[in-house]
């Protein structure tokens, strides 16, 4: 048994901290088993360092993926399959050999895909490549009921997408494609270009009416990408077109299996990166565009937005305090942001949003930079805030743009109405208390103005308004009489935030998390699902496995005690602050009987931060902003003042807004049902958890297709391959757990033909 599996020669691997696993071979081999049982093995390493182990014979056979203090170094496979196509197809699965035929693919031969199994694998080039275009989606169309292993292509997102695509015909079912991975790992493209892939599928209908209508909404499905993009993505430390919420995008079909339309749903846009945005990161990407395409539009409107001039000084954003906060570069290199805007404006119009309607948007993103250069003092000796309404420019400029009487706001930003027993009275607000409330305005602004831009969309794609009040929303709509067809079945593609740990994680990235941590339960369990029906379909004798997965940390966020329900509670109180929500998490969730010990971990500042371990790895949170993020409300007289303006435009996306729920993007019903339950306006929180759940479930009903986006390195350096970067990302994401559970059932994966080719004619097996 030795001899023939650990014998002189053999290659193995062995971890290694520099590059994640390096090769190595078994030097020596005893052929006699020790007086304790074990046999003596001696290897030597790429390095050329030489180490000597002892193993049972059980353990040799064993022959473990992964290597741990009870067995030996993973086993190699033979060079022939160093460029496999599929994953489960080398012989012996284990991390070294998936991460060598990943990087092999990867650095050597330029292949971003490879599968592993149900899954696709997708590593950023952090380049353009041209495996696009039209021709090559005619090759994979042109591929259609075939098996993978019946064509002559390499692994690609279109497989996926074409997959889909025959699986929603032959099986009259809706399809969902979840593209997922870290921030920077490429999900924006590739969702993007399977997108793209969907609007190029034609079904063979002899209507020529048909097809051209067809042709149209399959041209507006394409339009909304510049558009979410440029409203809903920015720079940050790790990507230069990240985007800053979650959307689920279903494309629909009829009977024909020709596309009639398609419906948006989107998740937490990331509203604090309006007043603040981290070092070397950049506001929304329309701001800049608006900057920079300024002078394509009316003089007369350069004007009145107060932008004049700024086209050609603008370099670093310093004119505008939203624009500068970050000291970053106002430009990404090789992105042309004036160029960009004409393709928004493009795209706008597609969508029907016509050249006035985009002015007065426009009008509105000048109103609040310029809210932001509002100059807010504190009174002598005093810490009580002021404004002077009569002397400060921005403040006349912003409130001239959103239709607001100048006084009413600084009077309404400096003090606060409090409300004792009926009997209303004023008490003034500090410097950062007015600066919170300036901000939050902004911030309400935009965020409605995103909510109105994705119902206009999903209008003009043809799905009307959401029926409020039905229970499943995501099949309730008012149809569009235009399109004169009714949807069969939609393709989706999610394409939400990857998960995130910076250096300073706040609110926003807790809520990132969390949602990643949900959709990893579903993937655990699907794929785990889908791989143990087959070994019972195969008719093998097997034991279910009962896998670990992350329902603890699940637990401790959205628990009955858990830290949703404690934030929410704290944000109700009147007297709740940060400080006294990091105090009740310490004390709820610190104690040694607690059940999420182990999850809920010790921060050096405790009572700044907590530490929650998530599948992923340990993230911090600072505690900075949470309550306020949360709560997510403007003061009802800034509201007020809002409606009343004279900007009706401006009414109408706070209009909007307001009925779609701080964050969207929860479900009107869930909105609605939150206020009705509670009797208070829901929290950010509250409504997010709502939105999981409808989305979560939506999922359950749809046959689900998988890609995992991999960050090679975190330079953006072209073709550059970090091998313990990228294990750690497929460790975190599922894939290895992925071939785990495979090589448990299927540890070697050969056709009859090879096994027979191999082993039919040897006399050693015969």
């Amino acid at each position: 048994m030795a001899e023939s599996i650990y014998s002189q020669g053999t290659k193995v691997w062995f971890e290694d901290k520099e590059s994640g696993w390096i090769p190595g071979e078994v030097s020596f081999c005893s052929l006699l088993a020790q007086e304790d049982g074990t046999v003596e093995l001696t290897f030597v390493n790429q390095r050329k360092k030489e180490i000597t182990m002892k193993a049972t014979l059980e353990d040799i056979a064993r022959n473990s993926m992964k290597d741990t203090k009870q067995s030996l170094p993973p086993l190699c496979n033979a060079p022939e399959y160093d460029q496999v196509n599929d994953l489960t197809q080398l012989p012996y699965l284990n991390e070294p050999s998936i991460l060598h035929v990943i990087r092999n693919r990867y650095s050597t031969h330029k292949q971003l895909y490879t599968y592993s199994g149900i899954v696709l694998v997708a590593i950023n080039p952090f380049t353009e490549v041209q495996i696009y275009g039209q021709d090559v989606i005619q090759m994979y169309a042109g591929a259609a009921g075939k098996k993978r292993d019946e064509i002559d292509l390499d692994p690609h997102l279109f497989t996926i997408a074409e997959e889909a695509y025959r699986a929603m015909q032959r099986d009259s079912r809706d399809q969902t494609i979840i593209v997922s991975g870290e921030s920077g790992a490429g999900k924006t493209e590739s969702a993007k270009y399977i997108m793209r892939y969907m609007a190029s599928m034609k079904s063979d209908v002899s209507n020529l009416i048909h097809e051209e209508a067809a042709s149209s909404v399959e041209h507006q499905v394409l339009a909304t990408n510049p558009i979410l993009e440029a409203f809903g993505n920015a720079k940050t430390s790790r990507n230069d077109n990240s985007s800053r919420f979650g959307k689920y995008i279903q494309i629909l079909f009829d009977s024909n299996s020709t596309i009639v339309g398609a419906r948006i749903r989107t998740y937490l846009l990331e509203r604090s990166r309006i007043s603040f945005q981290q070092r070397s990161e950049r506001n929304y990407h329309i701001f800049y565009q608006l900057c920079q395409g300024v002078a394509s539009l009316p003089d007369s409107e350069r004007a009145e937005f107060g932008l004049d001039g700024l086209d050609s000084d603008l370099t670093d954003g310093k004119e505008f305090r939203y624009l500068s906060s970050s000291s970053s570069s106002f430009k990404i290199e090789n992105v042309d942001d004036a160029a960009n805007f004409s393709a928004t404006r493009q795209a706008l119009s597609i969508v029907g949003i016509d050249s006035g309607k985009q002015l007065s948007i426009f009008r509105l993103l000048a109103g609040i930079l310029h809210l932001g250069n509002i100059d807010i003092q504190h009174r002598r000796d005093t810490k009580d805030a002021i404004i002077d309404h009569k002397s400060d420019i921005a403040l006349g400029k912003a409130m001239e743009l959103l239709g607001i009487s100048a006084e009413d706001f600084a009077r309404c930003t400096t003090k606060k109405v409090i409300d004792a027993r009926g009997e209303k009275y004023e008490s003034a607000r500090t410097v950062d208390q007015a600066v919170g409330v300036r901000d939050g305005v902004a911030k309400f602004i935009y965020d409605s103005v995103f909510d109105w831009l994705v119902r206009r969309i999903n209008e003009s794609l043809g799905e009307g308004s959401v029926v409020e009040g039905e229970e499943d929303e995501d099949r309730t709509y008012e149809k569009s009489s235009r399109k004169g067809q009714r949807e069969r079945t939609f393709i989706a593609v999610l394409d939400i935030y990857g998960f995130e740990h910076f250096q300073t994680n706040s609110f926003e990235q807790f809520c990132i998390n969390y949602a990643n941590e949900k959709l990893q339960q579903q993937f655990i369990s699907h794929v785990f699902k889908l791989e143990q029906a087959e070994y019972a379909l195969e008719s093998i004798d097997w034991t279910t496995i009962d896998f670990s997965d992350n329902q603890p940390c699940i637990d401790l966020i959205e628990g009955r005690l858990g830290i949703l329900a404690l934030l929410d509670e704290e944000s109700r109180l009147a007297t709740g602050t940060d400080d006294s929500f990091i105090e009740k998490l310490n004390s709820q969730l610190k104690s040694p009987s607690s059940q999420h010990k182990g999850i809920f971990k010790d921060h050096l500042h405790g009572n700044e931060a907590f530490t929650i371990a998530h599948y992923a790895g340990d993230v911090s949170y600072n505690i900075d902003g949470f309550l306020e993020k949360n709560r997510g409300t403007v003061p009802d007289e800034h509201r007020d003042l809002l409606m009343g303006s004279t900007n009706a435009f401006l009414r109408e996306v706070v209009e909007v807004g307001s009925n779609v729920g701080i964050d969207n993007h929860a479900t009107s019903n869930v909105h609605h049902s939150s206020k009705a339950v509670s009797g208070r306006k829901p929290t950010q929180c509250s409504i997010f958890k709502s939105s999981l759940f409808t989305l979560t479930e939506a999922l359950k009903q749809t046959s689900v297709h998988y890609i995992r986006c991999i960050k090679p390195n975190e330079d953006k350096t072209p073709w550059m391959f970090d091998g313990g970067l990228v294990a750690a990302q497929l460790r975190a994401c599922g894939v290895l757990e992925t071939i785990r559970i495979t090589s448990e059932g299927y540890p070697t994966r050969w056709k009859y033909e090879e096994f027979v080719d191999r082993y039919g004619k040897s006399p050693t097996y015969r």
